[in-house]
Order: C-alpha cells, then sequence, then structure tokens
C-alpha cells in the first residue's frame, strides 16, 4: 500500500513539476537555472530522469520504470550502455545534479526550516560583483546561508583565498572571511564579521561546513550560529588548529583547539562565557567536538569532557 502511495505522490509532484519546466528540449537547449528554485528534490530527480528516459534509459528503480512507460514518447533501448548523450545533455544532467545535491546538503543539514543554503547560481545573483565591493567581500564566495529569526532576515557568507589548486581537486587558501549581515529595507548591517590566516608552519585553512550550526538552540526566537574553521599541517588534521565560535546575544564566545601528535602539543582553551550559555548550546559544542575526533579531524587531550565538566579555561594533556 505505501508503494503505491508512494508512487501517486511521485507522479502527483512530477506533473505539477513538469507543468513549470520539463526536459522535453533538454537535448538541444541548456535548463534556464532561474527556473529550478522552486522545485524541489524530487522534482529535480524527475527531471534529471526525465533525460535518460527520453534517451530510451532502462530504470532498475521500478518508480521511475513505472512513471515513464506511460508516456509514448519512452522508448527503452536493448542495452543501457548504447546510449550516446550529446554535451548539452551532459551539461544539463550536472546542472541538475548539482541542485540536487545542493537541496539535499542543505536538507540533510536544516535541523529547523528557518535556514537554508544559498545555490551558486542564487549567490551570483545576489552577491554581483558591485554587491561585493560594497560590503566589503573580497575572497571567493565558498557557502552563504540564509536564515530568518525574529529579529530578521541573515546571510551568513563564508569567504576563503586560494592559493593553489592542484590537479587532484584539493585547495589550499591562505586565509579565511566570514561576514553575517542583517537585511533590512535593502540596507546590509554587519552583525559580526571572521577573519584568519594559516599560519607558516599550516598548508591550509577553511571552513568545516559539516560541522556549522544555525539553530534557535533555547526557543527564545533568535538563531545562534556556531561558525567552525580549522587548519592542516604537514601532518594534515593531526597538527591543524580548530577554532569554534558561537555568537549569542551579541557576544563572540569560542573555543581554540590545537592538535597534535605529541601529547604536549594538544590544548585547548575555553572562553569563560561559554559556561554560562544554556546547557543545551554547551551540549551541542561538546557534540561536534566528539564528532570531529571520531571522524579523525581533532586530537583533543585525554579526559578533555571531565575537565570541560569542571568548566576548566584551559586544558592540556
Amino acid at each position: 500500500m505505501k508503494f503505491y502511495l508512494y508512487i501517486i505522490l511521485l507522479i502527483t509532484v512530477s506533473v505539477n513539476a513538469q507543468d513549470k519546466i520539463n526536459c522535453s528540449k533538454c537535448s538541444s537547449v541548456l535548463i534556464d537555472e532561474s527556473k529550478l528554485e522552486n522545485e524541489d528534490v524530487n522534482s529535480l530527480k524527475l527531471l534529471k530522469n526525465e533525460i535518460y528516459a527520453r534517451k530510451g534509459y532502462i530504470f532498475s528503480n521500478a518508480e521511475y520504470a513505472d512513471f515513464f512507460k506511460k508516456y509514448s514518447w519512452y522508448k527503452p533501448v536493448n542495452d543501457n550502455s548504447s546510449i550516446v548523450y550529446s554535451d548539452i545533455e551532459m551539461k544539463n544532467i550536472a546542472i541538475l545534479t548539482q541542485r540536487i545535491s545542493e537541496m539535499s546538503e542543505s536538507q540533510a543539514n536544516e535541523n529547523n526550516s528557518k535556514y537554508r543554503i544559498i545555490s551558486k547560481e542564487k549567490t551570483e545573483q545576489i552577491f554581483t560583483k558591485e554587491k561585493k565591493k560594497e560590503l566589503g567581500i573580497n575572497f571567493d564566495i565558498w557557502k552563504v546561508y540564509s536564515y530568518k529569526d525574529k529579529t530578521g532576515e541573515y546571510y551568513l557568507v563564508l569567504t576563503e583565498n586560494k592559493y593553489k589548486e592542484p590537479a587532484d581537486g584539493n585547495i589550499f587558501n591562505n586565509s579565511i572571511k566570514a561576514f553575517n549581515f542583517r537585511v533590512e529595507n535593502n540596507s546590509w548591517i554587519k552583525t559580526f564579521e571572521i577573519n584568519d590566516s594559516k599560519e607558516s608552519r599550516e598548508d591550509s585553512i577553511w571552513f568545516w561546513t559539516r560541522y556549522i550550526y544555525l539553530e534557535d538552540f533555547d526557543n527564545d526566537g533568535i538563531i545562534e550560529p556556531i561558525v567552525i574553521y580549522g587548519t592542516s599541517g604537514y601532518n594534515g588534521y593531526d597538527d591543524g588548529r580548530i577554532k569554534i565560535l558561537l555568537y549569542y546575544k551579541g557576544k563572540k564566545i569560542g573555543i581554540r583547539i590545537q592538535n597534535g601528535i605529541l601529547d604536549n602539543e594538544r590544548n585547548f582553551s575555553v572562553d569563560a562565557d561559554f559556561y554560562t550559555v544554556p546547557k543545551k548550546i554547551q551540549d551541542k559544542i561538546i557534540d561536534q567536538m566528539n564528532s570531529m575526533v571520531e571522524n579523525q579531524h581533532s586530537i583533543l587531550p585525554y579526559g578533555w569532557q571531565k575537565k570541560v565538566q569542571k568548566k576548566m579555561t584551559f586544558i592540556q594533556e
């Protein structure tokens, strides 16, 4: 029963989506990316698979197979490997894949409906060359978060200054900057800024977006951003440092971690104000620190959790 309900929902979503945009011309015309802004992930996946279906692709996924077989233009081939896609079709597949990836990442990271990650295309529309100059944004924009709470609408803009991009795809940054803007009557008001650079012994510095949170932790109607970035050294994460910054009621509260291979190299400092914020916020940051250790992104001093419970402001091995 659940399977058939899903099929009905899938078809309903598709019909609504394809009233606005379809892929009947995706073999010869590039998709207008601005028209994808209002599409949900399921609609985008159907559009992407429509490109395959119009080439006669045989779907192993039963939902897509059942959906596309109702169209007279769908003529399955004998062998999927015989299908050749045009350059425009490949570009359209890439556009849809990118948009699906961005939306899926946003949905995976969101813990409430009050913020979202802005797509690359939307970012370029909002942050034009002139707008970046006006706001003092000099580095490449890495990611933009849009969020809203009872105090207004905000953009958290993460930027990174690249100095090397090797063939393996890894990017190395000299420095980073983050800007938080409140938009009010078309005026952009900067509420905080983050600046840091890699040290001489470090290879790179970058924002760790997988650990960043924008959430109303204490249910007061105001979102408390947690921004995290880190560095890598000669031994990768093992000699890097990490900075965790919480913005709570107009105050910046930080935890500064120094990783190290040797016991005497590992330590971190905690701003005393960290112990005054609601326990739910403290617990979330502690959870993120535990995740960093589990993911081998950090090496923290032995017994650090108990020392945090004692409200120590400098913790070492």
